[in-house]
């Protein structure tokens, strides 16, 4: 839940610059990383060294290898665990991702992983784009996913779903440009929602062309996936 820039003069702020906001709903990373951790229902989250010593074995479930040394994306948020959750609902293969402030890449890995076919990843922090490269090696991954430095202007065309794990105030400064990167029918996956703010939230996005699918909640955050219903 790192950040990119908007080109009208407002930011995707990076996630660190607002942490204190949120301490008492975040858990630790040296905590979790200690031992691997479920995420979703598909998922297992694991410290990257120790993965590479000791590959994992939890059946059923997808191991995605991290270092997470300064870019958000653990896996121990409720903002990504809801985002997470939806992926596994969302993807079906082949599609087009949009990954905005992917951070340590954990979402890009993650949808890379269900059979997405490309993903675009966009963060204005060069050490998340350096971090997210080095976890999707990691990960085998070498192909498919692409990272920018840069913000969402930097990612071309549109996409079969796009992913926003961004403060609220953040998703509302910019969600006509997030908008119009979908294409039509396609998906949204919202997170960085707190419970406090989802109704007020939920009212601002009617005057987009979305339909609300689903709502997610972890953590004392919500994840909302809607689709693009055309127009506007």
């Amino acid at each position: 839940m790192a950040g990119t820039e908007d080109g009208g003069g407002g930011s995707f702020l990076s996630y660190e610059s607002v942490e204190p906001f949120i301490d008492q709903c975040w858990e630790p990373r040296s905590f979790w990383l200690r031992r691997p951790r479920p995420v979703g229902e598909r998922f297992l989250v694991v410290r990257g060294d120790r993965g590479l010593r000791s590959p994992p074995s939890a059946p059923g479930r997808i191991p995605i290898l991290l270092e997470v040394r300064h870019a958000f994306g653990s896996g121990g948020h409720g903002s990504t665990e809801g985002c997470i959750v939806a992926l596994e609902k969302v993807v079906e293969g082949g599609e087009r991702v949009l990954d905005l402030g992917t951070g340590s890449g954990i979402l890009a890995i993650a949808a890379r992983k269900l059979g997405a076919s490309h993903i675009t990843a966009v963060d204005i922090r060069e050490s998340a784009c350096r971090e997210a490269r080095g976890n999707l090696l990691l990960n085998g991954i070498r192909e498919g996913v692409q990272v920018l430095h840069g913000g969402i202007e930097s990612a071309e065309g549109r996409f079969d779903i796009v992913l926003a794990n961004l403060r609220t105030p953040i998703l509302v400064d910019l969600m006509g440009k997030i908008t119009g990167k979908m294409l039509d029918g396609r998906i949204l996956v919202l997170s960085g929602i707190l419970e406090s703010e989802f109704h007020s939230f939920r009212f601002f996005l009617e005057r987009y062309p979305l339909t609300l699918l689903e709502t997610i909640a972890a953590g004392g955050w919500m994840t909302l996936v809607s689709r693009r219903t055309g127009g506007g």
